[in-house]
Parts: C-alpha cells; structure tokens; sequence
C-alpha cells in the first residue's frame, strides 16, 4: 500500500493496502450479506479543510481558469498539463496554471492566491502567512522556465518550431493583501493585480474580476513589452495560421483527472484504470464523466441484500453502462504522491477525465 500521512487515518479509508482479489460470482445469500456490511461501512469523506478555505479565495478566479477564452488580442487556456519529456511518457506532465496564445507570444503563467508576506532568501522564496506559518519555496519562475521548455518541445513534436524568444512566463499573485519585498517587486516576471490595474472598485457592471483579469493577461501578453522586445523582433507577429495552430494543440492539452468520493472530496491526479465489473480498462477517453450509483445506506441496503439489483451501478459517456461490486476499483496516481494507490469504488461518487 502506499504510504499516505494523515493526521487521521479516517480520512484514508477509501485507500486499498492492493488490488482487491477478484472473487467469483456467487449470488448467494452470505456473499450478498458480506457486501452489505461492507457496504454499511462507507461513510462520507468531506472535503479536507485545507482545500475550503484555499477555495473561498479562489473560487472566482478557479472558475473561469479551466476554461478556453479568447479575445480579438488571443487565446488563455487554463489547468493544462503538458508531458516533461515527449520521448518518455514515464516522466510524468507538468501542470500549468494558465497559457496565453497572441500573435506575439505564447506566456506561461502561474497563479498563487497567496496573503501575507514574500520575501527572496538567496535563491529561495519565503512565504509568511498571516496566521505566522512559514514556507519555503524554490524559486516559482525558475520552476515556470522548466514549463515554458516542456510546452516548447511539446509544441516540436507536433510540428511547430517556435523560437525560444517567443515564450514567456509570469507568476501573478491575486491576493490584495500580499506583501512583497523589494527585489520580488521589481522582478520583471512578477505582475501582482496592481500591475494590471485591477481592482474590485473598477469592475465594470456584469464583469467578474476574474474575467476582467486574464483580459488584461492576454492584453499584456500580446503587446510588445519594452523597447528591448521590439529589437528582439517581437514586434513582428507570427502568422493567423501559426496562431491558430498553436492554440489548437495547447486546446488538445489534458487537464487532471478527478475522483470525487462520497461526501464531496475531490482527489485530482492521473487515473491510470478502473476494474468494473471484474474487467480492468486502462486506456480511457480524455474529457469523459462516470457516474456511479451505489444502494447505501441500512435501508436502501436491503435492495442489494436481498438480490433485487446490482450494489451499484455506472452511468455516463466514460465507459458502457454497467453494474460494479464490492471488489471494484481504480489505480489512481494523486498529484503530489510518489507512487498511486488503489482506491475502491464503493467510496466513489463519480469520476472524471481531464
């Protein structure tokens, strides 16, 4: 089983130590009467709080982030994970925030809703929250950089050859109440909202300041930015078709897959296959849903117990209607783990391709 800390080992129990062993069908009553008590089991995992309150502060922005925009100055794509190595699918993806498209440069751009204090240490960023806890990063534009190379060569490998000079990468942070040192504010790859002039007194009537800010992203983005990118020959644009093509292939970019538990806990990674039904699928569609309903609870229970239907059952475009049972499950690779984990489907209300 792969090791998971928690500070409550409750919280885990939707983890499998392995893949459960597939048992024969048997509809008989003691089989039957099993899976009903561990059925009885499963109760709701709530989302951790952790992941509220980041939400409550970011809930605007997350909302717009994860889909296509575009704009007479470009396009922005949000939540997309571009291979780190084409030639080594092993390698794993990296996630980037946002990626703007123009005729002048294509930027990546990460988003931190961070309120407290920043300040550069050497080569490390030291983060402050206001509640006094402390974290140390390594720097977030050097990490970018290792994304602007990874969506470079991805952008290679489908045909597309654009000069390095064309990208670009920013860390914007849309908290109004982060403090930033001196050197942090006056990197050039830095922009805090202030830097684009954003702020809730100037929204105009129907606009989200969300949408007004990766506006002004993709305004930044394709305006050449001093007078040193002109004689770098950013002030000529790529063409319509270059353009276009472009943003076509960051479009087809997968976004996370998400396992959402009974109770409302979402679980974002890489899912690797589902056994359903006794049979193991690995290759699976991008943008799918999976839907699954199990007969929970003492009462709804005895519909299973006493074989009037199936414990549970999958619906949506992911995969064929079908029942799933108690021994069901997904090899689920969570972003930030080492190794993935099993995780059994009782547990699970739905599942999504990115």
């Amino acid at each position: 089983m792969t090791d998971f800390p928690t500070d409550d080992a409750r919280f885990e129990d939707f983890r499998l130590p392995g893949v459960p062993e597939l048992r024969p069908a048997d509809p008989g009553w003691e089989r039957r009467l099993q899976d009903w008590h561990e059925m009885m089991r499963v109760r709701p995992h709530a989302e951790l709080p952790e992941v509220l309150a980041g939400a409550r502060g970011e809930l605007s922005l997350r909302r717009v982030m994860g889909r296509h925009q575009s704009s007479r100055f470009g396009h922005i794509f949000g939540g997309k994970r571009v291979p780190r190595d084409p030639a080594n699918p092993a390698a794993g993806r990296y996630e980037i925030d946002l990626v703007v498209v123009t005729p002048r440069r294509i930027a990546i751009i990460e988003v931190k809703h961070w309120s407290g204090t920043l300040r550069l240490d050497g080569e490390q960023w030291i983060y402050q929250r206001r509640s006094g806890e402390v974290q140390v990063f390594d720097s977030l534009v050097t990490h970018n950089d290792s994304k602007v190379r990874a969506l470079r060569q991805h952008l290679q490998a489908t045909g597309l050859d654009v000069p390095r000079d064309r990208f670009g990468q920013v860390v914007v942070f849309t908290h109004p109440g982060l403090d930033l040192d001196e050197r942090l504010a006056a990197h050039p790859s830095v922009v805090t909202l202030y830097d684009l002039q954003v702020a809730g007194s100037r929204f105009g009537r129907g606009v989200s300041g969300s949408e007004l800010l990766l506006a002004k992203l993709i305004e930044r983005c394709a305006k050449p930015a001093t007078a040193t990118k002109l004689t770098e020959g950013l002030l000529e644009m790529m063409t319509p078709a270059t353009t276009t093509r472009i943003a076509e292939v960051v479009g087809q970019l997968r976004t996370w897959d998400v396992v959402r538990l009974h109770g409302g806990r979402e679980l974002i990674g890489d899912l690797i296959w589902v056994r359903v039904d006794g049979r193991r699928i690995g290759v699976l569609p991008a943008c799918r849903k999976a839907s699954l309903h199990w007969w929970r609870g003492k009462l709804w229970g005895l519909v299973p117990l006493l074989g009037l239907a199936p414990f549970g059952r999958m619906r949506g475009d992911l995969l064929p209607t079908t029942s799933v049972g108690m021994d069901d499950c997904v090899y689920f690779h969570e972003a930030g783990q080492i190794r993935p984990s099993v995780i059994a489907l009782p547990h699970v209300d739905e599942l999504r391709t990115g």
